[in-house]
């Protein structure tokens, strides 16, 4: 059954295009909750294009907690922890289908547990816990975040990233000022940075300084976020990342974004070769 056609759903969530995914002809509600198939294959996903796997599957989770609360009135949903591992030993290919299943705590805390399969295997499995926020709370809480200017192009390049080495196993990244267009449709004149934003930019990064004859065979892992405070646009953020071989063929490496005064989060990203 097409969710469009049962309720505007997305209309209950602060996620606008072009930061709203395109495919929404492709979710279904199935016993009651989402069943979602990408229109890309796998490969669209790899290095560090596995963030935009993530970032609609957050968007997914969000839309699935939106029917759980059965509201007609705007809620934000903001991640507060974001897990996503890898199940299967095969190499996934052609499209893939997300299940969801979402849990309502209560009225402002919910999660997501997110099945992505490939032909009827399991491949990676989600999770990601949510902080649900109505539209008056959230204005009252991210005041300082208001913008009222309007912006209509999407920057489709990520900013200067700038990469201080500090040892075999530990480097810094200084990511330039993300702008409003980075963040377009996250959220409507209360611009945030998107947590998977910069998992892109970190991500990137990491691929750049992996030699070129082994970075293709390289496969995520495990990815885990942990989310502290909302990013403000026009912020030069400072990016810590120390490296950890725990096996000969897996590395974490362990991401810690700041401004030099406040800490916003810590990324953990496995990386297997």
């Amino acid at each position: 059954m097409d969710m469009i056609n049962q309720k505007n759903y997305f209309a209950l969530i602060a996620e606008k295009s072009p930061y709203l995914f395109d495919d929404l002809n492709q979710i279904n509600l199935v016993d009651n909750n989402i069943e979602f198939t990408f229109d890309q294959s796998f490969d669209f996903f790899k290095r560090e294009n596995f963030s935009d796997l993530i970032k609609t599957l957050s968007t997914v989770g969000s839309l699935n907690l939106a029917h759980k609360i059965n509201s007609t009135s705007l809620n934000y949903f903001l991640a507060e922890k974001i897990r996503i591992r890898k199940t299967s030993f095969s190499q996934p290919h052609g499209l893939l289908i997300a299940k969801v299943n979402s849990q309502l705590f209560d009225d402002r805390k919910g999660k997501s547990l997110i099945e992505i399969e490939n032909q009827n295997t399991t491949i990676y499995k989600f999770e990601i816990d949510y902080y649900i926020i109505n539209k008056l709370s959230f204005e009252k809480i991210f005041t300082e975040y208001y913008n009222p200017e309007k912006v209509f192009t999407l920057a489709s390049e990520l900013p200067v990233i700038k990469i201080k080495y500090i040892s075999e196993t530990e480097f810094l990244l200084i990511i330039d000022k993300i702008k409003q267009n980075h963040c377009l449709g996250h959220f409507e004149n209360y611009p945030i940075v998107p947590a998977v934003f910069i998992t892109k930019c970190i991500m990137s990064s990491i691929f750049k300084i992996i030699p070129k004859n082994s970075s293709q065979d390289i496969e995520v892992d495990s990815l885990e976020l942990f989310l502290n405070k909302a990013m403000p646009i026009n912020t030069i953020f400072n990016v810590n990342v120390k490296i950890f071989t725990y096996l000969k063929n897996l590395k974490t490496y362990k991401c810690t974004v700041s401004d030099g005064k406040t800490e916003y989060g810590h990324y953990l990203i496995t990386l297997k070769s």
